[in-house]
């Protein structure tokens, strides 16, 4: 597995040549892993905050309402930060993905550009999601007040919906083309890569 991640990292921009499934997923893997621990500690500040004022609140006899406008009202003070960072964090992965994708195709005998097609799928579903950002952190401060509803957070989530659904079809792309099979021996982008 690490000789795959080594392998994967210092090529990085390296577009020619072919990628052995075992050596692409495993890649895969690190990075989806990689992308899951920075995410989880970007997130606990968050979640620590949001829980200790829940915590306050159940002490202090709030009722379930008033906890619940206390959490969006703790919520949307560092949103947009985590949905940035979130966003960025993603965009990162996927350009650490590119070349090692571009090499997979090439060992199945397709064209690298294909790769551009996931990566512009998935650029799109980040260009929603920042476009829409506002309009649910806007949602989230309305219905932390008394006159605001949950119903408004529900519809500016609408529009994420749809980035997110952008993003899968980028990831569905690099899934199918990803398993499929190798070229045996030699082909146009190169020699048959060695643990195939």
């Amino acid at each position: 597995m690490f000789a795959a991640i080594k392998y994967n990292l210092a090529n990085l921009t390296n577009f020619s040549g072919r990628d052995a499934r075992p050596t692409f997923w495993l890649y895969v893997l690190f990075l989806v892993i990689a992308q899951y621990v920075v995410g989880l500690v970007i997130s606990l500040p968050l979640m620590g905050g949001m829980m200790q004022g829940v915590m306050d609140g159940v002490k202090n006899g709030m009722s379930e309402a008033e906890l619940q406008a206390q959490m969006l009202a703790r919520m949307t003070g560092p949103m947009r930060s985590a949905m940035i960072f979130s966003m960025g964090l993603y965009l990162v992965s996927s350009a650490l993905l590119v070349a090692s994708f571009v090499r997979r195709l090439h060992d199945s005998n397709r064209p690298g550009w294909i790769a551009a097609i996931a990566f512009l799928f998935v650029l799109g579903a980040q260009a929603a999601s920042m476009a829409n950002m506002d309009r649910l952190i806007d949602a989230m401060s309305i219905s932390a007040t008394a006159s605001g509803s949950p119903e408004a957070i529900l519809a500016a989530q609408g529009p994420l919906i749809y980035a997110s659904m952008l993003s899968w079809l980028g990831m569905l792309i690099v899934i199918v083309f990803g398993v499929w099979p190798s070229t045996d021996g030699p082909n146009r982008y190169g020699e048959e890569p060695v643990g195939d």
